[in-house]
């Protein structure tokens, strides 16, 4: 009943969803999602790692599920549900089938050594929260997205320019994010100093990133970046504690590289939420409240040591110790046997 995509289930891709779910991350804000482009790559390319499809379909109901992830990293992030009619006689419960659906998912990345899968969904989501809560899949942060409304974006700084990031900033940047970011959160995203690194190239990607920081290369105090796509544009911040009175100069500073006219995003974490006040007045208004959700396919697993025998051996052995006697007594010295615990 749930299997992979296959040529025929193009043809009802094509036809306008009687439901469908786009669960918007940061790639999805600023490129919009074709389901039928998407499922035509994995016709094409397969999927595996950095691409599923898995599709329920009989008589009267065809359901899809999407995700992509990474080439890089052992992630994979669920993007897209939806619901065709196929026939008459629909009487299925729309929510069972896309939790079989996701269900499925879950057990291809773990058969493709996926270690973590991701998604986010909208406050007002409810019924969609629910069914990744039951799949095992637990909030590890809340977010703002605030959209910029205004035509003066481009408003300068007050400030001096920051300075484009380069190849060697990246350990520095991983630390600014583990002084600025909880533990929870840290542990959920996994990143390494690795994750910063920008793309050297962007002529075949159509999507393109860009991040400036401000400080010494050793001790960053603010960092922004901006994903540019074809529909919009997403700007993140990290900024020490030290520096919220500049997040204002910042975000200017970062609207002034921004030459055209698409919508403009911003994604700010709840344990930033005091920015939202300086953010608000530069013209940003919330657009919703998203809740990003893990659930991890691998467990950490403790195994006993045991030493060696050569180790065991130089742990366990007779130890002669010397004993002050009176001259009556016998001279002969005291041996014990001492254990010295690992």
């Amino acid at each position: 009943m749930i299997r992979s995509v296959a040529p025929i289930d193009l043809w009802i891709l094509r036809r306008k969803p009687h439901n469908q779910v786009i669960l918007y991350n940061e790639k999805l804000l600023v490129r919009w999602h074709h389901p039928f482009w998407f499922a035509s790559r994995c016709l094409l390319q397969g999927t595996g790692r950095e691409r599923d499809m898995v599709v329920y379909r009989n008589r009267s109901v065809c359901a899809t599920a999407q995700a992509h992830g990474p080439s890089d990293r052992p992630e994979l992030s669920i993007i897209y549900l939806s619901t065709q009619k196929a026939g008459c006689g629909w009487n299925h419960t729309e929510n069972d089938i896309w939790y079989r659906l996701l269900e499925r998912l879950c057990v291809n990345a773990g058969h493709n050594h996926i270690q973590r899968i991701y998604t986010v969904a909208w406050s007002h989501q409810h019924e969609v929260r629910e069914i990744f809560r039951q799949l095992g899949f637990q909030t590890y942060a809340q977010q703002v997205v605030l959209q910029l409304s205004g035509p003066d974006w481009d408003q300068g700084t007050t400030r001096s320019p920051m300075r484009a990031q380069s190849r060697q900033d990246a350990w520095a940047i991983h630390k600014l994010y583990g002084a600025v970011t909880p533990r929870l959160v840290q542990q959920a995203e996994v990143r390494s100093p690795r994750t910063w690194v920008l793309p050297l190239s962007h002529h075949w990607q159509r999507c393109r990133r860009r991040a400036w920081v401000v400080g010494p290369q050793d001790n960053l105090r603010a960092y922004l970046h901006i994903l540019s796509g074809p529909d919009a544009h997403a700007i993140t911040l990290l900024l020490h504690p030290d520096e919220r009175d500049q997040a204002a100069d910042i975000v200017r500073f970062g609207l002034a590289q921004i030459l055209d006219t698409r919508p403009v995003y911003l994604l700010l974490r709840e344990y930033h939420q005091e920015l939202l006040g300086p953010l608000q007045n530069l013209g940003f208004q919330v657009a919703g409240e998203q809740a990003l959700l893990v659930k991890n396919t691998v467990i950490p697993v403790r195994r006993a040591v045991t030493l060696s025998t050569f180790k065991a051996r130089i742990w366990d052995t007779q130890v002669t110790i010397p004993r002050i006697s009176i001259p009556e007594e016998d001279s002969q010295p005291y041996v014990t046997r001492a254990r010295h615990d690992e």
